[in-house]
């Protein structure tokens, strides 16, 4: 059984994060994940949610996503309301300049 729920407190985002490369990545209107947070699909409606939320958990089944959550997005501005994901949003924390061959 699925751990994965929304929080129904305003818009909601599905999040996670892609499977063999590591980056944040969020559902779009077309059911597909985007890097880019700008692509997010974000809504309050029940039945979009229960669909976001099925293919979250079909593609972490498959895969190809893991550690799929749902993310609390300020009405206001459109942008998420934790720090967490605001950081997530700009993209991978690391240093990849260490990880080229030399």
């Amino acid at each position: 059984m699925s751990t994965l729920k929304h929080k129904g407190k305003g818009p909601q985002s599905l999040t996670a994060n892609e499977l063999r490369e590591g980056y944040s990545v969020w559902l779009t209107e077309d059911m597909t994940w985007s890097r880019d947070f700008k692509d997010a699909l974000l809504t309050e409606d029940e039945g979009v949610m229960e669909q976001m939320q099925a293919k979250g958990e079909e593609d972490e089944g498959a895969n190809l996503v893991v550690g799929v959550y749902f993310i609390d997005v300020e009405p206001d501005t459109g942008l998420p309301a934790r720090y967490r994901e605001k950081f997530r949003m700009r993209g991978s924390s690391i240093d990849t300049a260490d990880l080229v061959e030399r």
